[in-house]
């Protein structure tokens, strides 16, 4: 199972967010930029994968963010092979 750790200062705005999600994951290039082809790609998973997101209180503080978190956990709850782990604490930017 691959685990992949997001962090949620990095999910704040639709530019950050899609750059950000498209450097940690190899999604295909065809995938648009909206939250709708980002749900599509996360849905398109076909591999056991954990995906953890860290500093979710500041991703949730932002609009897109707030947003972004719901394309998440639909992506999750409709795809068994992705599993969403939600981390409130504030962790430090290691990237």
């Amino acid at each position: 199972m691959d685990k992949v750790i997001l962090d949620g200062k990095k999910l704040i705005s639709e530019t950050i967010a899609t750059d950000y999600i498209f450097s940690r994951f190899e999604f295909p290039e065809y995938y648009g930029n909206d939250l709708e082809s980002l749900y599509d790609a996360f849905a398109d998973i076909n591999e056991d994968m954990t995906i953890v997101i860290i500093n979710r209180n500041v991703m949730e503080s932002t609009a897109y963010g707030s947003k972004l978190s719901w394309v998440l956990e639909d992506a999750a709850n409709d795809n068994g092979h992705l599993t969403l782990v939600w981390m409130d604490e504030d962790y430090a930017d290691d990237d």
